[in-house]
């Protein structure tokens, strides 16, 4: 992991480790072109970078999202549209990119900063620094948990500890609130924070990432909205008062680059290692749009099939050449950015917590903006989104179902770039109803399965994590906010 960050410190240019030869003969042992120890800020950049290439990425090595969310199947290897985790252990690739290419980093520069001897001047930006740090960790545990369920967290990060103890689901989501809470009371948008280079997320705008942090405090209480009602009003609440996204603008977006390694990993994947070949579109999503007459359908595939043609979920024989494909414009743009966190979802959250009496306002308006915000960033035009809201299909007066029902598919296919938020709102709202997989009627995954070197290496705490799930480490067992209702 060191070679690696030394390998991006020397790509980006910095080398900001000077060493005196003068005062001390000791210093002459110490290759200056070898830094022990890299700049907070670098760390930050790394962190944050990967987590966005692992929410981004559609290599079913590394990330089945898409698959899990029914947006997409396989052609020739089936095995992940058919719900196999364990065969590429793709549990084990989220569990290695998380820890050890993202929250490992982000806790290194945390221990930098704060060894910083702090002036008046530079106390408040390490302390906007720290704040982002903290940040980006909330998200990136909020996604392991919605994932695994327990984890390690407290014995996390230790390099001298290869056996850490997985903490309780819940536990960990009231930690990383508390987490998110003291970063949001820290941020102050008067005082700088991470250089407008090192932040690939805002430029060092502290203000966005006030809202970044309020709106990812939104997420993080409708999550708990089915199980503890009470808490995630008082968030949801707080978000709101603090200030969420308001456009988007505001939105959480990395523009990927046109030069490695800073690709977009679906165009590295898809192009680049020439896998396009095994993804086309599902009939399931593909009747979803069509049923409401959405004229995303024409963003989000390509049109090779006219009329558009999608394969059998988690089936044998999906053909590549006579189904729809993924649109270029995606997979061809090695630039096309990654989203962590949009308006769009902010709107239909806000939407559900009206309808739930969490706070006051118009669901209805709500739902419409989400809708808007999500047709305006695929660069379809207000007359599109008119059209579209005047469909039976779609009006919140008409369309069919209760609130869950009406919002929950609404934000579903507005999160066609955003895999895992799809499939996880799916899971917690129940809505769409996502499909058994055809090739052996295994239904749509509560979670994923662990790594397999958990099992051998950790096993006293592996198998006291799996009492969560009964006993057995499987996708049927839910996550402790995914009750069945």
């Amino acid at each position: 992991m060191r070679k690696k960050i030394l390998f991006f410190l020397l790509s980006v240019g910095v080398m900001s480790f000077v060493t005196s030869c003068d005062e001390n003969l000791a210093d002459l042992n110490v290759d200056p072109k070898q830094p022990t120890e890299v700049p907070a800020e670098v760390l930050f950049t790394y962190g944050q970078f990967n987590l966005v290439k692992q929410l981004t990425n559609a290599d079913y090595n590394h990330n089945v999202d898409l698959f899990w969310s029914n947006f997409l199947t396989q052609t020739t290897y089936i095995q992940e549209a058919s719900y196999d985790a364990a065969n590429r252990d793709v549990g084990g690739s989220i569990w290695d990119n998380i820890y050890t290419e993202c929250l490992f980093e982000l806790a290194d520069a945390k221990r930098i900063l704060r060894a910083e001897e702090a002036t008046p001047a530079t106390e408040p930006i390490i302390n906007n620094q720290l704040a982002m740090i903290k940040v980006l960790e909330v998200y990136a545990y909020q996604y392991l948990v919605d994932n695994f369920g327990p984890v390690p967290f407290r014995e996390a990060l230790d390099i001298n500890n290869v056996v850490p103890a997985y903490d309780d689901a819940d536990f960990i989501y009231a930690a990383i609130t508390d987490s998110l809470q003291n970063a949001i009371s820290m941020l102050d948008a008067g005082a700088a924070g991470f250089s407008s280079s090192a932040d690939i997320l805002y430029g060092g705008d502290i203000e966005k990432w006030q809202k970044f942090a309020n709106s990812l405090l939104l997420k993080i209480g409708i999550r708990l909205a089915d199980v503890d009602a009470t808490t995630a009003s008082a968030l949801i609440n707080d978000a709101v008062n603090g200030g969420v996204f308001e456009s988007n603008d505001d939105n959480a977006v990395f523009q990927f680059l046109d030069s490695q390694p800073y690709v977009n990993p679906i165009w590295d994947y898809f192009v680049y290692d020439n896998r396009a070949s095994d993804f086309v579109a599902t009939q399931f999503f593909l009747d979803i749009l069509e049923d409401r007459n959405d004229p995303r359908i024409a963003a989000y595939f390509d049109d090779n099939e006219v009329p558009y043609v999608g394969g059998v979920y988690g089936g044998v024989g999906n053909a590549y050449n006579s189904l729809t494909h993924v649109n270029t414009a995606i997979t061809n743009d090695a630039t096309f950015p990654g989203t962590l966190l949009d308006y769009s979802f902010v709107a239909f959250t806000l939407a559900e917590a009206v309808e739930r009496s969490f706070i006051a306002g118009d669901a209805a308006a709500y739902y419409e903006a989400g809708i808007r915000a999500s047709f305006e960033s695929w660069g379809l035009s207000e007359t599109d989104a008119d059209n579209y809201l005047a469909e039976a299909s779609v009006d919140y007066s008409t369309a069919p179902g209760d609130f869950k029902q009406k919002i929950g598919m609404q934000k579903y296919i507005a999160l066609f770039n955003q895999g895992h938020e799809a499939w996880t709102e799916a899971r917690r709202l129940n809505t769409p109803e996502l499909l058994p997989a055809a090739s052996n009627s295994r239904p749509n995954p509560r979670r994923m399965i662990y790594p397999t070197t958990e099992k051998l290496i950790n096993s006293a705490n592996y198998s006291a994590a799996l009492a969560a799930f009964g006993g057995n480490d499987d996708t049927a067992g839910r996550i402790f906010w995914d009750v069945d209702n």
